[in-house]
């Protein structure tokens, strides 16, 4: 009897899994069981009117015919492509038992390496998107969440990709410089200064800026009648090997794209600080260092902050975590993993030096850093790490930045160096200790000894041991 009334049961709610291999102007759906067993061949559908209509009518189709059933469907983030089958499936939950995910597409490709599929196709894709939405079940996040933040993705992904190409073109402006007009190449060292941009434009070779007058030369903004008076002369003598018209015509049009996508960059950047409104931003901005451009950046990558459980997610989401490596004697330096996308770290770290100068709380926190041997880069990394705390612990409070709050917080976990690392170690070594008979290697043989010395447990106060254990 209780197995006829499982079998009951089954026929009346059942939960099936589509993966949905998204490329552009296609995908792929594979429809597996709870037990990912395929119910049915693979299909494609194009990206349209008609494909949509169509994988509507197919639902309709599988529910009509099977009472209780219920679909979970998935697509991997693929840089937009997506959003028209997700937006879609999406109105169709109003009225059909079937919800979507979102997924990454790191996390679908580790799950098929550990079930060593090693076939490539859309079709095999999609599959494996439909076991990874049954193995990973809990793990999942169907939630849609009507976000202000994420409409603005595309803008602050079109900025990232105008900064990516201006760079490329002052490398290449500054490579053609150096056989053109070398002499200017001591005034590009960061960068390119706007008022070099506006001599090229106008005079983009050393025999045209040899003609002009320092007056003429003094009406460009951020060249004095001294300064001008110097190029000019430099202009004469320079040491130029190359001096076609064609690399004049070239300098001349780099120095105005250049100057166009800057401008395009603030356009950009101005509409995002007064379109890209909410209480989180004003809530980001109340940090110190923090200005409306950056917190409108950072929200727009964070959108909802109950996406993070912990801000330790929150900062390995921005690719802040430090990357540990430990096997067996081996255990090399930890550093930042710079996971994720580079954009938003570059943003953050503009940020953590203006929070080091404005509060002095990110001021203190520097400064012993600085003062136990972390080189400037690092100790801004760490300011970096604790922003991105902070900029959790205000979100989810929805309490503005208050420094006084996270100074409490340090001074409660105030403990001895080497304290977590003790621990650690006894924690390990709970049910037997160290054996002095164990045929161990001569490295562990020292963190034993430094161990029981200091009860530090820290490999790198191995160094200054001179003896080892007999």
């Amino acid at each position: 009897m209780p197995g006829i009334f499982s079998n009951i049961l089954i026929l009346f709610h059942m939960k099936w899994y589509l993966g949905i291999d998204v490329s552009k102007g296609y995908a792929d759906f594979a429809l597996l069981s709870d037990l990912l067993v395929p119910q049915e061949e693979t299909f494609q559908l194009d990206d349209t009117k008609a494909g949509h209509e169509q994988l509507k009518i197919w639902l309709e189709n599988l529910f009509k015919h099977r009472t209780g059933l219920e679909i979970d469907c998935g697509v991997e983030s693929t840089g937009g492509f997506e959003n028209n089958w997700f937006s879609f499936i999406i109105k169709l939950s109003s009225s059909l038992p079937v919800r979507i995910a979102r997924l990454n597409p790191s996390t679908v490709k580790n799950a098929s390496k550990a079930m060593l599929n090693t076939n490539k196709t859309d079709a095999q894709s999609a599959k494996e998107i439909a076991a990874y939405l049954k193995r990973y079940e809990d793990q999942v996040n169907y939630a849609v969440r009507d976000n202000q933040y994420a409409s603005f993705r595309s803008v602050h992904n079109h900025i990232e990709l105008l900064t990516k190409q201006k760079t490329q073109l002052i490398n290449e402006l500054k490579q053609v410089l150096y056989s053109t007009f070398p002499e200017l190449q001591r005034f590009c060292k960061k960068g390119v200064p706007s008022w070099v941009l506006e001599l090229l434009r106008l005079y983009p070779s050393p025999e045209k800026l040899a003609k002009q007058k320092p007056e003429k030369l003094a009406r460009i903004k951020g060249i004095t009648t001294t300064k001008a008076q110097s190029l000019i002369e430099k202009a004469r003598v320079t040491i130029a090997s190359r001096s076609d018209a064609s690399y004049g015509f070239l300098i001349a049009q780099m120095a105005s794209e250049i100057k166009q996508k800057q401008e395009s960059v603030k356009v950009l950047k101005k509409y995002l600080e007064d379109h890209c409104q909410g209480k989180e931003k004003e809530l980001i901005q109340s940090m110190k260092g923090i200005g409306a451009y950056s917190a409108a950046a950072i929200m727009i990558q964070i959108e909802d902050i109950h996406r993070f459980a912990s801000p330790k997610e929150l900062a390995s989401y921005f690719g802040l975590h430090p990357l540990i490596k430990m096997s067996g004697d081996k255990q090399m330096v930890s550093r930042m993993s710079k996971q994720g996308r580079p954009a938003i770290r570059a943003i953050l770290f503009m940020c953590a030096h203006s929070a080091v100068r404005s509060d002095a709380h990110m001021c203190s926190i520097y400064a012993r850093h600085r003062a136990n041997g972390k080189a400037h880069k690092q100790a801004i990394g760490v300011i970096m790490h604790k922003m991105v705390r902070v900029i959790w612990g205000i979100l989810t409070t929805e309490q503005p930045y208050d420094n006084q709050i996270d100074m409490a917080n340090q001074s409660k976990k105030v403990q001895c160096p080497g304290q977590d690392e003790t621990k650690e170690i006894e924690n390990k070594r709970r049910l037997q200790k160290y054996d002095s008979e164990a045929p161990i290697s001569r490295m562990a043989s020292k963190k034993r000894k430094a161990h029981a010395t200091s009860q530090a447990g820290n490999a790198e106060l191995v160094r200054d041991l001179v003896h080892e254990p007999g």
